[in-house]
């Protein structure tokens, strides 16, 4: 009689830890919080209010690769509009003014009148007396232009005896003028441009400047002139720009809009480690669905989109009617028959 009412005990004692620890296990938050996919139309619509029509279209233009977007009858009578924006006459010969005025541009047509006139000196001559004029008034002068302007001047010489060998260079020049009057040139190239400037016009050869140059050309191809901006913007030193490069040959067009909706964390995934379109779906959800996926893996981080449904042991173990009844008894129920067969069993 004894060994039966200790057996007894000892399956109440189980069965009591069972429906305590499954309604503990239920109350628990799942493992990963559900994401949501970033919606581009609030930031697009701000972005077009302050008439940044360029960056709008490559903002919703990223998100359009994703059928949450491309299935949005607004996001694409937004995109729509955009684009028609961009293509009148009017809004593209203004931009072309701008380049040639000013040498900057946040427009294809702008950069390309701004470019022309820096590969023909003119762009160089342009700055050079604008820094001047201010010299003489006794204004701050840009030390950074002097030393691009410079280096172009010297590029153009070494142009016209190459045969245009040094076309690269120049584009590259146009470029970094163009950083530099947007704000998003890092203090460390602006410090290494002045100091390169100075070997230049000592030696008169642009040897050393070269692989620089080239590579800023090669980010500028791939990535547009608005998002190698972008890029430069993050770097830090000579190693940190080398990375933007490689980042820009991998996402081209994508790049820029890519890091400011990812973060820094993508610029850390090499095409060894993470796929190339995982990613890009990743940073849909912003830089939460980065770092998730940087943490869990491809497989992980597609699994954890699955939201999550727990089920209750109980149901897989007893009855439905015996589930739901046994929902009505307390905790304290429980705990206090699970301390009786505990004390039968001692």
């Amino acid at each position: 009689m004894g060994i039966v009412l200790k057996i007894t005990a000892f399956f109440v004692l189980l069965l009591s830890f069972f429906i305590l620890y499954d309604r503990y296990d239920m109350r628990q938050p799942v493992v990963f919080e559900a994401l949501q996919q970033i919606d581009p139309l609030p930031h697009t619509k701000t972005l077009i209010a302050e008439e940044r029509w360029q960056e709008a279209e490559a903002y919703l233009s990223f998100f359009n690769q994703h059928d949450y977007i491309k299935n949005n009858l607004k996001a694409q009578t937004l995109l729509a509009e955009i684009q028609s924006k961009r293509a009148e006459t009017g809004y593209k010969t203004l931009k072309v003014v701008n380049g040639v005025i000013y040498g900057k541009s946040d427009e294809f047509e702008g950069q390309i009148a701004a470019g022309v006139s820096d590969l023909f000196l003119f762009g160089d001559i342009r700055d050079l007396m604008i820094e001047g004029y201010h010299h003489v008034n006794d204004q701050e002068v840009d030390k950074v232009l002097v030393a691009l302007s410079t280096i172009g001047v010297v590029a153009t010489g070494v142009t016209w005896i190459s045969a245009g060998t040094t076309a690269p260079v120049k584009g590259s020049l146009s470029f970094l003028k163009f950083a530099k009057k947007s704000g998003k040139m890092p203090s460390w190239l602006g410090k290494y441009l002045i100091k390169s400037s100075k070997e230049v016009q000592k030696t008169k050869d642009l040897q050393p400047l070269t692989g620089f140059m080239q590579e800023t050309y090669t980010m500028v191809q791939k990535s547009g002139v608005n998002g190698s901006l972008t890029l430069l913007s993050h770097t830090t030193d000579l190693k940190s720009f080398q990375k933007a490069v490689d980042f820009s040959k991998r996402y081209e067009k994508k790049s820029a809009v890519f890091l400011q909706v990812g973060g820094k964390e993508v610029l850390k995934a090499t095409p060894q480690n993470i796929d190339k379109e995982i990613l890009l779906y990743a940073a849909s959800y912003g830089k939460q669905g980065v770092n998730r996926l940087m943490k869990l893996g491809e497989k992980g981080f597609l699994k954890s989109l699955i939201k999550p449904v727990k089920v209750s042991r109980m149901v897989k173990v007893f009855d439905k009617n015996i589930v739901t009844f046994l929902k009505q008894i307390p905790d304290t129920f429980f705990w206090l028959l699970g301390l009786v067969a505990l004390v039968f069993l001692l």
